[in-house]
């Protein structure tokens, strides 16, 4: 592992390529990218892990969605990497880096796309609530995994067709610490509210992939996105969820390949 900034640890796999920042999705880790990556030969893949996830440092009091979108852009520019890809509450973070670094990045894919202060699933909502008073009774512990990727919850739902992928992510989840729960840190970084004059200084190309059986807290946000970025279009993949991009990497990759591409010409 190296670092990518203030403490914030990635992974690399090399490529001749141009170089990719990944942004992962909430309790998961750089590593749930690498079936795509797999999928996407050639390119330098960069998986930086989110605070409080992976090798990355846990979430500080300090730490604010714009502080961490200026941490991500102000490396991405010093790197030279022009194209930033991230998943579910990833995006948020990614989107703020685009906000904050409007000129840095050719492209943005996003992936089940969020908003900072955006609209909220009240399914997923109620998963998370049970997760914390789990938490506050019992500490962390393979418990949390389990409730958290229930049946009941909206948030993996469609992976556990392919039993492979499904422990793989288990996995990641397994080793999550959950520290921020004891915070309260990941509402103080996703309540900052991401308006729409906000999400028009965007400058890069943005690919927004929804999955089709998705939740609509997460379409709508799509929505938005698609209504404020000029650049924006929207791909739905069909018969995933959630977790659409970790769902059917083989799709993923050909559309987010393409799109990289023609931002690159």
């Amino acid at each position: 592992m190296r670092e990518l900034a203030d403490g914030l640890a990635v992974r690399h796999q090399p490529g001749e390529g141009d170089s990719i920042l990944w942004i992962h999705g909430y309790t998961l880790d750089s590593t749930s990218w690498d079936e795509l990556w797999l999928k996407m030969p050639g390119w330098n893949h960069i998986g930086v892990d989110l605070p409080g996830h992976g090798a990355s440092r846990p979430l500080a009091p300090g730490d604010t969605l714009p502080s961490l979108g200026q941490a991500i852009g102000a490396a991405a520019l010093a790197h030279g990497i022009r194209h930033l890809v991230a998943l579910s509450v990833g995006t948020i973070v990614a989107v703020q880096a685009a906000i904050e670094y409007p000129h840095v990045f050719s492209s943005l894919v996003l992936g089940a796309p969020a908003l900072g202060g955006g609209p909220l699933d009240p399914d997923a909502r109620k998963i998370y609530e049970k997760v914390v008073r789990r938490f506050q009774e019992d500490g962390s512990g393979p418990d949390l995994r389990t409730i958290w990727m229930s049946e009941e919850s909206p948030l993996f739902r469609g992976l556990e067709t392919c039993r492979e992928r499904w422990a793989r992510l288990a996995a990641i989840v397994e080793r999550h610490t959950w520290r921020e729960l004891s915070t309260g840190g990941l509402f103080r970084l996703t309540g900052h509210v991401q308006r729409p004059a906000d999400l028009a200084r965007i400058r890069s190309a943005v690919l927004l992939l929804v999955g089709e059986q998705d939740m609509p807290a997460f379409r709508r946000s799509a929505e938005l996105v698609r209504r404020a970025v000029p650049s924006a279009r929207r791909i739905y993949l069909p018969d995933t969820g959630h977790l659409c991009m970790l769902q059917t990497p083989e799709l993923a990759a050909i559309s987010i390949e393409a799109h990289l591409r023609a931002a690159s010409m």
